[in-house]
């Protein structure tokens, strides 16, 4: 393989083999005889090195003379083609790799993983942390998968001037983010009303303040339901961590009373305004 470089003009970066083995074995070490690991945009081949020899493990590569370059050095079979589009012989249980640093790229490759990893499938890509720059799209990937990364160093490959994330998409159905603070909130207070957001954001007690305007100019009683309404972000969202948030402000703050089953009024309201 001499003479093969990385490309930084190309976003490619090829991993160090030490490094492949170590992400594999902490992430992947689980897999097994029954599994399928694939490496797409798998370059010289060096996550496929990283695959025990009793797993099997496919390779896609678009240039056909990375994709030679990796047969010869692995022994495994590498597919010449674009991985997004090109016939598999079988569907992989997991896909692992260092595709290049371009967003378009790494999300069409997410989509094709989505498609064609079974339930609990995942994969494991290295990837700039500008992946994870704002809340949208972690929130956007967490609709499809949980998400978990974690920090490695830039100097991993020479020259390279990005922080790198290792993440892990797993196909679980179920949306959890690991390492990945305010990402939900954030993406849920930008889309409440802008009064709202705007006292989160500088309220002395920010959440006793919102709701104590909901209940407000709701005539100083309100029905949870109308006050989650009035709170809520306007984009749909399945965590309602806010929600828990107005609870916590009705049980705790002293500004508020229960009137009645899941009613509320401002604890300074005539007794009238709860009939």
């Amino acid at each position: 393989m001499e003479g093969l470089v990385a490309n930084k003009d190309k976003h490619q970066w090829f991993t160090p083999v030490w490094a492949a083995e170590a992400l594999f074995a902490t992430h992947f070490g689980h897999l097994g005889e029954g599994d399928l690991v694939l490496e797409p945009t798998c370059g010289t081949g060096n996550f496929l090195k990283a695959v025990p020899a009793h797993v099997r493990a496919l390779g896609v590569e678009l240039d056909p003379v990375l994709a030679e370059a990796a047969r010869r050095a692995t022994g495994r079979p590498v597919i010449t083609g674009d991985y997004t589009h090109v016939d598999l012989p079988d569907d992989p249980t997991a896909v692992i790799g260092n595709p290049p640093f371009d967003m378009d790229v790494v999300d069409a490759i997410l989509d094709r993983c989505h498609a064609i990893l079974p339930p609990g499938g995942k994969a494991g890509l290295i990837l700039p942390a500008y992946a994870f720059q704002t809340a949208s799209r972690v929130v956007a990937y967490a609709r499809r998968w949980s998400l978990e990364q974690e920090m490695i160093p830039r100097n991993l490959f020479r020259n390279m001037m990005k922080p790198l994330c290792f993440a892990v998409f797993s196909k679980d159905g179920i949306g959890n983010l690991r390492g990945f603070a305010l990402y939900r909130e954030l993406h849920d207070v930008n889309s409440m009303d802008k009064w709202v957001s705007q006292e989160l954001s500088v309220g002395r007690s920010p959440w006793k303040s919102v709701v104590s305007k909901v209940v407000s100019d709701m005539g100083g009683v309100a029905d949870l339901a109308d006050i989650y309404r009035a709170v809520a972000p306007r984009r749909p969202t399945d965590n309602k961590w806010w929600q828990a948030k107005v609870r916590q402000t009705l049980n705790r703050s002293g500004a508020f009373k229960r009137v009645g089953d899941a009613r509320w009024a401002l604890a300074e309201a005539p007794a009238t305004a709860a009939a």
